[in-house]
């Protein structure tokens, strides 16, 4: 069975079917953008927190990062860990007391 249409019969749809895809655009925009700001505002933050976290945990612990950085283990001779160990003591002037006597 085949129906025969009025010849403008299709043009009555034309105006709504494009305020649909119009509507159609700026809602995908509106997603689009609420995605870019779920995606920049919380994961990579969190992503990057727990990197640093396992990193930090890791370099406590005295074991070698996944990412392939060697940790600061435990230096078995002064029993301090590798950051510590480095820092030299009496170099550091910030603090120290100087004794003075004012001239006229």
């Amino acid at each position: 069975m085949v129906f025969k249409l009025p010849l403008g019969f299709n043009r009555g749809f034309a105006t709504p079917v494009l305020i649909l895809y119009y509507m159609n655009v700026f809602v995908l925009a509106i997603v689009l953008y609420l995605l870019y700001r779920f995606v920049s505002g919380f994961l990579i933050p969190v992503i990057r927190t727990t990197r640093h976290m396992r990193r930090q945990f890791h370099d406590i612990n005295g074991q070698t990062p996944p990412d392939g950085r060697p940790g600061n283990g435990p230096d078995p001779v002064n029993g301090t860990t590798g950051k510590e160990g480095t820092h030299k003591t009496g170099t550091s002037k910030v603090g120290e007391y100087i004794d003075f006597e004012e001239v006229k």
